[in-house]
């Protein structure tokens, strides 16, 4: 089975990847070094997510 990997080249896309929930069913790539605001988010939402973002830092949390 192949997974599917999104990518984000923006905030903003990352932001609506994770606004409507496909951080639940996909891995993300960001094309940009990591940002605290949306790992926050999904902390705060204790929700699974695979995110790496281009400097190397892996958010990586499995329910």
């Amino acid at each position: 089975m192949h997974t599917k990997l999104l990518i984000a080249d923006t905030t903003e896309i990352l932001d609506a990847f994770v606004e409507n929930g496909l951080h639940r069913e996909y891995s993300i790539y960001c094309q940009f070094p990591h940002c605290d605001n949306v790992t926050q988010k999904l902390v705060q939402r204790n929700e699974p997510a695979d995110i790496e973002f281009n400097d190397g830092y892996i958010f990586n949390r499995k329910n």
